[in-house]
């Protein structure tokens, strides 16, 4: 049993409902000194009674639950305390119980315990922050997956696989005269290339899972008047940005927030980028040029109806090394002949915003640049952590693969390699864990959680 910890587990401000939370030794006790109820308190009832402070005045009615060790979400002694969500109320009882000998909790501390209890592994941790945050449908269904343990299971099988192939190098170093079976060169590389086969799949749906926890930025570019308002427009399915003939109407950067397929995207329409003499356009294109620097994905925007300018070409030029899609807007006004080949190596959709033709392919096409539609029957999606966990492993597995295969390596030497590269993929799960990366990891969780 650690110290015991407090406090409110839900946002600020005014709410029928606001919890305040307690786990640790001794917490039932701390509970009962300020909670009046008709009733014996029981683990896992709901119990029904008044808050008092320590002179008997009442601060609220509500509702007590008392979760006995180790059946609680911390593995601890835990008592959730439903009072009404007034700010006021939820202060008084959170001072009240600090001063009773609790402390208040770190952000992530009710996780972090019941991570260090065993109750949950630490990808499972990881999913219940990730929950709280999804911003779509699909993000939220990837992590309830994650938080079933389904990253888990799915890691743990690599790294057992690891496990058994070390043990039996390990067999063949102590037991190198006894006649027990041992594993040919082939069966050996043929164990390291299923484990980094799982890896490689589990690498594909890195991008998506980035997009899916951070979002996707996707900036909309070009010279003034291509209809780069207009197609932010369409994709939003909504008048957002002003739209007039008139060049250099959007002289800053608008952003919104497009839900696309469940991948969140942060759409930028950026000011029209030419040289410009207005100090108030010029600042709005400097801001443009930033945010392409900043986007994941551009959208380089021609006007299909009159060709390809120089001014054109100059933004081109800005854009064509990071990851872009040409989009040729406005051939519902017929289009004319383009040079497409001097876009040679980026995907090339042609669109109308004005009556929506095309729309439906672009989707597509930053879908695919998202990694969304390249899944093969995953559908759990690796964080950044577990990505640099997964690469170490694969970096490790594959000198492994090449020293092995040449050489006359030592079996020492080799269970040394196979037993690190289990490690790193052991650190996605929790197995292996230091002080710093658990404060990393718990403290982007809200308090009371």
């Amino acid at each position: 049993m650690k110290d015991p910890i407090v406090a409110i587990a839900t946002p600020f401000g005014e709410s029928a409902i606001g919890a305040v939370r307690l786990s640790g030794k001794g917490v039932i006790d701390i509970a009962k000194r300020f909670f009046r109820t008709r009733s014996e308190i029981k683990p896992r009832y709901a119990h029904f009674g008044t808050l008092v402070d320590e002179e008997g005045e009442v601060i609220d009615e509500g509702i007590l639950i008392y979760y006995k060790a180790p059946k609680s979400y911390t593995g601890e002694d835990m008592v959730e305390l439903s009072l009404h969500g007034n700010p006021l109320i939820l202060k008084r009882a959170l001072g009240l119980f600090l001063k009773a000998g609790c402390r208040l909790a770190e952000p992530g501390e009710f996780t972090k315990r019941a991570f260090l209890n065993g109750k949950l592994d630490l990808a499972q941790a990881e999913a219940v922050a990730e929950l709280i945050t999804a911003k779509t449908e699909l993000a939220r269904r990837a992590s309830i997956r994650q938080l079933k343990g389904e990253l888990s299971r799915y890691v743990n099988s690599l790294r057992e696989s690891l496990i058994e192939l070390s043990a039996y190098i390990e067999a063949d170093i102590e037991f190198s005269e006894e006649d027990i079976p041992t594993l040919t060169k082939e069966q050996v590389l043929g164990m390291v290339d299923k484990v980094l086969e799982g890896i490689d799949q589990l690498l594909k749906t890195a991008k998506t899972g980035r997009f899916l926890r951070e979002g996707m930025r996707l900036a909309i570019v070009g010279k003034p008047n291509v209809g780069k308002s207009s197609l932010f427009n369409a994709l939003l399915k909504e008048e957002r940005s002003i739209v007039t003939d008139i060049e250099g109407t959007t002289r800053d950067y608008i952003e919104e927030t497009l839900n696309l397929r469940g991948i969140p995207v942060v759409l930028v329409d950026t000011a029209g980028i030419r040289e410009a003499k207005d100090p108030v356009e010029k600042l709005g294109v400097k801001r443009s040029v930033r945010k392409i620097e900043e986007a994941d994905v551009v959208l380089f925007v021609l006007d299909g109806s009159v060709g390809v300018s120089e001014e054109d070409m100059s933004i081109y030029e800005k854009v064509k090394d990071r990851e872009t899609i040409v989009v040729i807007n406005k051939i519902d006004l017929g289009e004319v002949s383009l040079p497409l080949e001097i876009f040679e190596g980026h995907s090339i959709i042609k669109v109308s915003a004005l009556t929506g033709h095309g729309l439906k392919d672009l989707e597509e096409e930053i879908l695919k640049k998202a990694g969304a539609l390249a899944q093969e029957g995953l559908t759990i999606y690796v964080s950044v952590r577990h990505e640099e966990l997964l690469k170490k492993a694969k970096e490790i597995l594959k000198g492994f693969k090449r020293t092995y295969g040449k050489e006359d390596i030592s079996p020492e030497i080799a269970m040394l390699d196979i037993r690190e590269a289990a490690d790193h993929l052991g650190e996605i799960v929790g197995y292996i864990t230091t002080e710093e990366v658990l404060g990393s990891i718990f403290s982007r969780f809200c308090i009371g959680k």
